[in-house]
């Protein structure tokens, strides 16, 4: 049952209010994250990058709801863009406070010169959010899709015959650990950045790459991350795909991002990669892998079809064109 009559008192988030912050905004934001993970991904950041985070607490100081605001992640910069989601508590909805945070959100991104304000929200929750999100003047930009495998069950006994298969064409797999040089980083680098330009997205999304360091500070240094669980495929001194895992605070993993450069695709080459990553897991008893990609990119969602990957919940992402 909804609280009526309460007051709101809403603030940015300090130090002190992050856990239970963070635990609140789990309960609807896609992709979920500890302290540890949150915090060493604003490290990423660059200094005068803005951001917002507020936090928004009952009389009896109970946190109600929380609001965020990025113009980018990991050191990457959106251009013209924010990426933005609110969380009400179940028992605060109702009371105006959606709309206030809302208004929040838009003022800091005007305040940024932002032209276009995402929203993103389980499409469990549509039934509220989709109405609202549609008054405020948003609409549908994308859709992405989840899904989840177990490990232990997925069927690689061709994996080592593909390998080999791609050895002889000239394409070398292995885990990034195996080949660890100064030179071996910045070609990965390269890779990954021409992937993630490659995949799938709406024409006016547009960013500033992420710079190498904080890159590389990201697939080394983050929770969870390992090179053992970064697996590439070369071509000659030229790294043309790649696959990483994070393991999660909870025992589970996530992928980061799966491609391969557009000169090399149609051989194979991305589905090795995941299931080697797949084997790594299965390796160390990790009971869940966690992906998502966008809906339309059918070629990953097949991959992942056939590396035992089961549909999960759909994230959907709404966009206003904010006046300047």
């Amino acid at each position: 049952m909804a609280t009526t009559g309460t007051t709101f008192s809403v603030r940015l988030v300090e130090s002190h209010d992050l856990d239970s912050w963070l635990a609140l905004r789990n309960q609807g934001f896609p992709w979920a994250t500890n302290r540890a993970r949150f915090v060493f991904s604003e490290s990423l950041r660059v200094a005068d990058e803005p951001v917002l985070y507020l936090g928004a607490w009952a009389a009896d100081g109970t946190l109600a709801a929380t609001a965020e605001c990025v113009v980018g992640e990991d050191g990457e910069r959106y251009v013209d863009r924010a990426e933005s989601f609110i969380m009400v508590g179940p028992a605060y909805r109702r009371q105006g406070l959606g709309t206030r945070l809302a208004e929040e959100i838009e003022n800091f991104a005007r305040r940024n010169a932002i032209r276009w304000l995402e929203a993103l929200f389980y499409e469990r929750d549509a039934t509220r959010t989709k109405g609202f999100l549609v008054r405020r003047g948003f609409s549908e930009l994308e859709r992405y899709q989840t899904g989840w495998q177990d490990p232990s069950r997925v069927d690689l006994e061709n994996l080592d015959r593909l390998r080999t298969a791609l050895q002889q064409r000239g394409i070398e797999t292995a885990t990034f650990a195996e080949l660890d040089s100064d030179a071996t980083r910045h070609s990965l680098y390269r890779c990954a950045m021409q992937i993630e330009h490659d995949m799938p997205h709406q024409p006016l999304a547009d960013w500033h790459d992420a710079p190498f360091e904080s890159w590389i500070r990201k697939m080394l240094e983050a929770p969870g991350a390992s090179p053992d669980a970064i697996f590439v495929a070369r071509d000659g001194d030229q790294v043309v795909g790649l696959s990483y895992l994070v393991m999660r605070g909870d025992g589970d993993a996530e992928v980061g991002d799966t491609g391969v450069i557009g000169s090399h695709r149609r051989r194979g080459i991305a589905r090795v990669l995941k299931m080697m990553a797949t084997r790594w897991a299965a390796a160390r008893g990790v009971p869940r892998v966690q992906t998502d990609n966008r809906s339309d990119n059918a070629a990953m969602l097949a991959i992942n079809t056939e590396l035992g990957f089961e549909p999960g919940e759909v994230i959907i992402v709404f966009e206003k064109t904010l006046r300047r």
